[in-house]
Parts: C-alpha cells; sequence; structure tokens
C-alpha cells in the first residue's frame, strides 16, 4: 500500500493506491477542520463514510485516518504500508527533485516557510505525525516549486536591487510544478516521445492559475512568481497588478500591507471583478444570463490567459511546437473558457474542433482542428500519481 497526502494548515487530503503503478486507488479521502472540531471523509468501494471526530492537531488526524484505514480493513496492519508521498508547496532553491525525507530535507521545509506560509507548516506537521506513528515506513517529498528550479536567471530575477536576492532570496519560483511534470510525463509516453524533446505551453486552469513554458522538457518560464499570488487572474487571487497600488491602498483604506496583500489573495480575482463566485461555472452562468460583471471577469481571464500563451510560444521553435494543453479544474472541464482563449489569439492560426472540444473524455484528448498551426489538448492532470511515480524511484516495491 502506498498512502499519498497533500496537507494543509487546517485539512489533510489523502490517496491510498495498492501498488506502486498507481492504477487502483483503494480509498481517497480527506481530515478537515483539525484543530477545531474535526471531520474524516473516506471514499470507499463506492460509499463515502463521513466521521466526526475531534482532531487537535495533524498527529491525531493522521492517526485517526490510519485507524479508519484499519477498521475499514483497507489495510490489515500499518505493516502493509510501503511508502508516503507527501506534496510539500515550496523547497526553496535547494530542492530540485522529489527527494527521501530526512532531518535536512524537514530543516529545508522549515526554512521556506518564510516563503510559503500558509502551506510548508501543514506539511511539515503531517509528515511528523506520519514519522512519529509509522516511524520505519519510507517517506517522500515531492516539491511544486523543484520542477522550475531550470528556469534561467534572466527569467527568475526580479529588476529589483540584487541584493534582495542575494541576501533575502526575493525571485521567482513557480508552483503547480507536480502538475506540469505529470503532464510531460504521460504527453511523452502517449505520443512515445522523449521528455526532452517536448516543446509545449502547458495552461493549468483552476481556482489557482498559472502557465508555463516548456522547452526541451524543461520549465523555461511559468507566470507564478515569488508566491502564488503573481501571474494569472485566478479565483480569489488578483494575479500581477502595479505593486505602487498596494501602498495606495494602505493610504486609502488605513489598514496595513498584510490586510491588502490577504484581500489580493482571496477577494480578488475572478470572485472581486464578478461579485458572483470565484468558481468559473458559476460565472460562466451568470454571463450566460446577461451579468455583465460576470461577463466582464471572464473576458479579463480568457484574454489574460490568450496573451500568456503567446508569450510563452514565441520562445519556442515554431517547428517544434508538440502542443498547447489545457490542464487542472478549468481547464479540463470548460469547453467554453477553451474555446474563448484559443479564439482571443489572433497572431497564429490556431482553430478548435468545436465538437472534439464539448465532447466528454477520460484522460486527454485532441480538440483543435487539422487546419490548426498547433496541436491544442485538454489533459486530466494527476498529481497523486506524479508523487507515486516519484516514490518508484527510491522503492523496488
Amino acid at each position: 500500500m502506498f498512502i499519498i497526502i497533500n496537507s494543509g494548515s487546517s485539512s489533510l487530503k489523502f490517496k491510498v493506491f495498492d501498488n506502486i503503478e498507481g492504477k487502483t486507488t483503494i480509498a481517497e479521502g480527506l481530515a478537515e477542520r483539525i484543530g477545531v472540531d474535526g471531520k474524516v471523509v473516506i471514499k470507499y468501494q463506492g460509499q463515502s463514510i463521513t466521521a466526526e471526530i475531534e482532531m487537535k492537531n495533524h498527529e491525531m488526524a493522521v492517526k485517526i485516518i490510519l485507524d479508519q484505514l484499519l477498521d475499514l480493513k483497507i489495510i490489515k496492519s500499518y505493516d502493509e504500508i510501503k511508502a508516503i508521498g507527501s506534496r510539500v508547496v515550496h523547497g526553496g532553491e535547494e530542492i530540485k527533485e522529489s527527494v527521501i525525507i530526512d532531518e535536512k530535507v524537514k530543516d529545508i521545509i522549515k526554512k521556506s516557510v518564510k516563503l510559503a506560509p500558509l502551506h510548508n507548516p501543514g506539511a511539515l506537521v503531517a509528515i511528523q505525525a506520519f514519522e512519529n506513528i509509522v516511524p520505519k515506513v519510507l517517506q517522500v517529498a515531492s516539491f511544486d516549486t523543484s520542477f522550475h528550479q531550470t528556469i534561467a536567471a534572466e527569467q527568475y530575477l526580479y529588476p529589483v536591487p540584487n541584493n534582495w536576492y542575494e541576501q533575502h532570496q526575493v525571485r521567482k519560483y513557480g508552483f503547480h510544478g507536480i502538475s506540469y511534470q505529470y503532464i510531460c510525463k504521460y504527453f511523452a509516453e502517449i505520443n512515445q516521445k522523449k521528455p526532452q524533446d517536448l516543446n509545449l505551453v502547458i495552461c493549468h486552469l483552476g481556482n489557482g492559475s498559472s502557465v508555463c513554458c516548456v522547452k526541451n522538457g524543461k520549465s523555461f518560464d511559468t507566470t507564478m512568481g515569488f508566491t502564488p499570488l503573481d501571474g494569472l487572474m485566478m479565483g480569489t487571487r488578483s494575479g500581477s497588478v502595479d505593486p505602487s497600488i498596494i501602498e495606495y491602498m494602505i493610504k486609502e483604506t488605513k489598514q496595513d500591507a498584510s490586510k491588502i496583500t490577504e484581500m489580493l489573495n482571496k477577494q480578488s480575482g475572478l470572485l472581486g471583478v464578478s461579485e458572483v463566485s470565484s468558481d468559473m461555472r458559476d460565472i460562466t452562468i451568470a454571463a450566460e444570463k446577461g451579468d455583465k460583471k460576470a461577463k466582464i471577469a471572464l473576458e479579463m481571464y480568457t484574454q489574460r490567459v490568450a496573451q500568456w500563451i503567446v508569450q510563452y510560444l514565441n520562445n519556442l521553435d515554431s517547428k517544434k511546437i508538440d502542443g498547447i494543453i489545457f490542464t487542472a479544474g478549468i481547464g479540463e472541464n470548460s469547453h467554453v473558457v477553451r474555446a474563448k482563449i484559443i479564439e482571443k489569439i489572433k497572431l497564429i492560426p490556431l482553430e478548435i474542433d468545436d465538437e472534439k472540444n464539448i465532447a466528454p473524455y477520460s484522460d486527454f484528448k485532441k480538440i483543435s482542428k487539422k487546419g490548426s498551426s498547433i496541436n491544442i489538448f485538454a489533459f486530466r492532470t494527476d498529481e497523486e500519481k506524479m508523487i507515486l511515480n516519484d516514490i518508484k524511484k527510491y522503492t523496488k516495491n
């Protein structure tokens, strides 16, 4: 058995796979409201089992999850657990690939807390909780930032005083790396290509959104920057804005910088512009019904993605571009958004096949017409399987 975890400050998502190939998900679930009252939901054999259990901390949540797996006979004993894989958002500049978790790695995760204060602490406490309960089980960490460590200095440096980077680590880090890594691996497999030959523009569009330019199989550039707030307009995040706005709003509202930054993270983006929802499904429906603000939000979002696609295509040899890929919640499921983005690209002759774009699919589908100068795809990402694949490097079981 292999357990993949994705931990937040008050939640812990998990998936249980029966083998290292990850062909079968035995169970999955979520422990939430950790430190408040506690709720565990486990999906198993077509059922959804919910338990209201007090969880004072992540160690208690981990113990409850493992006990539930035992009670449901998903595992017979802890000895069946071969390895645990964790998604960690930030590994700074030091971690460039998945790693076996040891004291040094935990120190790096801890050191990177200042760069990802909302994400790294939860990952760290969950890792420690599993270590306390099943100390002999191999633990592997996969980092959202590691895929982007191939980005060159001219891309990752900001045009600010150089000592900001040298003394304070201010640079572009990029995120969604596990998802991008999965898409590249899967695309190479189904197209029988070497990963190092891939040239793609991948649009990871969800509540958090980013675009990545993959050149010769490596991350060449990406839209998220020092934090996930940079780049594209998102569900509740503003994306890139004039930094002077922050000082201006501090003076206007008499609030401090942290409050304004919180508003840019949680009250902006699709939600802030539309005043309807952060969910693209709600915005699309409202726009179709004539809601002006929802329509503006939809047009803003698709225009910004289109502009980044054109910018990133310019980094690639036009004769070697393998495709434009849409993935994540919006990218995978919204045919309306995909069509709007492509129709906004005027510089390059791209054509979407409407029937293919609307048609249901399982893992991936090509949605462009034969006459399109670049192939366009929708791909379902799977970060858990990518983490499982990372574990494979460290185990033979």
